[in-house]
């Protein structure tokens, strides 16, 4: 796609009057399918320098409490990222990393958008909710948001880039199938992806903060997937271990489980919509290729690119959520609200 050198500032933080809004807002600035050449792919990735910035950004998003105006960003990015604070009009406040400026109204780097409440009192569950696929998964970003609003999450990562912006095939997790393509701008098959970076900060953030204990906290990724995959399922839940023997007992046994627990929860909330697991559905989007699934289950991240989990390292901090079109529409936001509440309890203080 042809780039032009026409520049500005992205000015959602001072349009949009709700939470909901800013997340619709900075979503239309997702860089699009084909966006991106191996050159202007490398010149919008972040140097290694840059790269420290992001990451700091991040961690420092994660330790806000009442002091959002005074967050410092790296000097190496702070011409392209600032932390703001953004008051919803029914009051809520929010902590926002997010990107400055645009190209053709498309984000000039695309690293991603981070948010967390603005107090850490705000924070009703330790859950960290992100949208790694922006416009290919439709509405999984706006419903994230809303979801992350409405539950009190810990974190919201929403990726900046829609999967196919750069079509060349990722070099990190290599298909088994050849009519299956992961591309470079993969942030879920590719740990050169920002979101990936951010991920794995958010999580690291999480263990030196009181961990991940199972009753209260787990990072899930909202998916979305085509009205011909797995036809039968409105929400197929897998936590990226596959469907082996082994795999089938660890979701079937009598461990308490984040996975188990939300099922649960939402049968309650959907009763009449086909829930699953890989134990009772044959559906094959089960994110055993999902890098940062395989680093919380215990593949170094070293490796994350080339080894598959299994049940024996399995954590279960990671719900990887694929989601019928129903599922994301903003009428089912109450009913995932009202599981996601009940599944998980509030934190212990930090």
């Amino acid at each position: 796609m042809s780039q032009s050198n026409t520049s500005g500032q992205i000015t959602c933080l001072q349009t949009a009057s709700t939470f909901d809004d800013l997340v619709a807002c900075f979503d239309a600035y997702t860089v699009p399918t084909g966006y991106y050449s191996d050159e202007t792919y490398a010149d919008a990735q972040p140097t290694g320098k840059e790269l420290f910035g992001w990451e700091d950004l991040v961690s420092t998003l994660l330790s806000v409490d009442g002091n959002c105006t005074s967050a410092i960003v790296s000097e190496s990015i702070a011409e392209s990222y600032d932390i703001s604070l953004f008051t919803d009009s029914s009051g809520p406040q929010y902590c926002i990393g997010s990107e400055l400026n645009h190209r053709d109204g498309v984000y000039a780097k695309g690293w991603g958008l981070v948010v967390v409440p603005a107090i850490q009192e705000a924070v009703m569950r330790d859950i960290h909710l992100a949208a790694s696929h922006p416009a290919y998964d439709l509405y999984t970003p706006q419903q994230a948001g809303a979801l992350f609003k409405s539950t009190g999450a810990r974190s919201l990562l929403i990726s900046g880039r829609v999967r196919t912006a750069n079509l060349a095939p990722s070099d990190c997790v290599v298909p088994t199938s050849d009519s299956t393509i992961y591309y470079k701008t993969d942030p879920t098959h590719d740990v050169a992806e920002p979101f990936y970076s951010a991920s794995k900060i958010i999580r690291e953030w999480q263990n030196a903060n009181g961990g991940c204990p199972a009753q209260s906290c787990a990072f899930i990724q909202m998916h979305g997937k085509a009205a011909t995959s797995c036809p039968t399922d409105a929400m197929f839940l897998s936590s990226g271990i596959g469907r082996s023997p082994s795999a089938i007992a660890w979701y079937t046994d009598g461990v308490d489980r984040p996975i188990k627990r939300l099922k649960k929860e939402l049968m309650a909330a959907f009763p009449t919509w086909n829930v699953s697991l890989p134990s009772d559905s044959s559906c094959s989007l089960t994110g055993t290729g999902n890098v940062f699934g395989r680093l919380l289950n215990g593949i170094p991240w070293t490796l994350v690119c080339t080894n598959t989990s299994t049940a024996d390292l399995a954590t279960g901090e990671f719900v990887h959520i694929e989601q019928a079109m129903v599922s994301r529409d903003a009428a089912a936001y109450s009913g995932w609200t009202a599981a996601l509440l009940a599944a998980f309890a509030p934190p212990a203080d930090i």
